[in-house]
């Protein structure tokens, strides 16, 4: 018979035995986590020649964002780098853990240490929010791995400041919209909130939806 060249994997475990806990956890921090603000900015220059930009946000962001929900509900995230693979591995303080893996490329017989210390970052910015459930960018249409060259530009908080809202910010807007009882009272909370989360109030949104219907409800007076 032919030998054959193809390697069987070994068994993995990624996850403690018992993960009731850490799962109960981690469902409480994806509830009441404040997702990051997109806080850095890509010029993708296609390969016809086109350009756009998307948004993302980085490592820091992901992490001071994350931070205080998985305090609350007694989480961690650590990061290693074993063998040429960064291991993130998600703790609970009842001892229960859940691990993802992913390769790191080797370098060549001259390390570019820089490049490598970026890759490095890269991969645990995508692993740690995998793993914590984080929306920390835009999609990009797969221009990263179709070779589409692409151009990075740093952008103040306060211009993405708007990009995205909370659940739980909703549901405030929601409740103090069903406290209005008149329609200048449904348009003062319009006017107070496209000022103080402007993403409630874009066009399609629920939020941008019941005040809507409110105004065409609600008494004037």
């Amino acid at each position: 018979m032919e030998e054959s060249n193809i390697t069987i994997p070994t068994a993995q475990t990624f996850m403690s035995a018992e993960i009731k806990d850490i799962a109960a956890a981690l469902s409480a921090l994806q509830g009441s986590i404040k997702q990051p603000k997109l806080n850095k900015e890509v010029e993708v220059k296609t390969k016809t020649g086109g350009k756009y930009k998307f948004k993302y946000a980085d490592l820091s962001a992901c992490a001071e964002a994350a931070a205080p929900a998985l305090k609350e509900n007694g989480l961690a995230v650590s990061q290693i780098i074993c063998n040429w693979t960064l291991i993130t591995l998600l703790t609970h303080k009842s001892g229960q853990w859940i691990k993802s893996e992913l390769p790191i490329s080797l370098p060549g017989n001259s390390v570019d240490y820089q490049a490598l210390g970026s890759a490095i970052t890269y991969i645990k910015r995508y692993s740690y929010c995998a793993i914590l459930g984080i929306v920390a960018d835009a999609d990009d249409d797969a221009n990263a791995a179709c070779g589409n060259e692409a151009t990075f530009k740093g952008q103040s908080n306060t211009s993405t400041a708007a990009a995205a809202y909370t659940g739980a910010q909703l549901q405030e807007a929601l409740a103090r919209l069903n406290q209005c009882k008149t329609k200048p009272e449904a348009t003062a909370l319009w006017n107070e909130l496209s000022k103080t989360c402007p993403a409630l109030c874009t066009k399609s949104s629920e939020f941008y939806k019941a005040v809507a219907t409110a105004l065409h409800t609600l008494p004037e007076q």
